[in-house]
């Protein structure tokens, strides 16, 4: 063997030990979803949350109000404020809180 023929083989050898570092990406980051001020009827993809649930719909960009209201003589524990009107009876959900 040559001594130009052992340099090529050896690197060859070098750089076919390289290939085994290569790094792999990993997966892709979560989706964020933007979400526009509105209701929608499925949540868009990749959004969780704040919402507020109400009558099979999701809603997004108004106010929850905590506390006691009397509505058409039913008591409720919070009520949804969007869009200048006050939905009761839904669920609102956010990261520290669900309430029905």
């Amino acid at each position: 063997m040559t001594p130009l023929s052992k340099i090529l083989l050896l690197a060859v050898v070098a750089i076919a030990s390289l290939t085994s570092c290569a790094v792999r990406p990993g997966p892709p980051p979560p989706e964020r979803a933007t979400v526009s001020v509105g209701y929608y009827d499925t949540l868009p993809q990749g959004w969780h949350e704040p919402y507020y649930f109400h009558e099979n719909r999701y809603y997004y960009g108004g106010r929850w109000e905590p506390g006691h209201y009397r509505w058409h003589g039913r008591a409720y524990e919070g009520r949804y404020y969007h869009n200048g009107h006050y939905y009761y009876g839904g669920r609102w959900h956010d990261r520290d809180h669900d309430h029905r």
